[in-house]
């Protein structure tokens, strides 16, 4: 796992930066629709970064791509479900 993390610095860190940016415009705007669009955008972001996360470590197939997208859609029906 840290040799992981050692080997994808710079990835991990543009996930993490998609994740904080995303918290922080979310906890700090007290609109729920635009909330709900920020969420719908850092699902987007994390969808995109797995996929090409996956095709630069050249292990990208369909199994994965439809493991993002059906993680992203939980999370946009979720938040959907409780912001609005």
């Amino acid at each position: 796992m840290i040799e992981d993390f050692r080997n994808h610095f710079w990835h991990y860190l543009i996930l993490l930066l998609i994740l904080l940016i995303g918290g922080l415009v979310f906890v700090l705007n007290p609109n729920k629709i635009i909330k709900f669009q920020v969420g719908t955008l850092v699902a987007i972001a994390y969808i995109f970064w797995g996929i090409i996360h996956h095709f630069l470590e050249k292990n990208l197939n369909f199994k994965i791509m439809v493991e993002y997208l059906l993680i992203g859609a939980l999370s946009v029906a979720l938040l959907g479900g409780i912001l609005l």
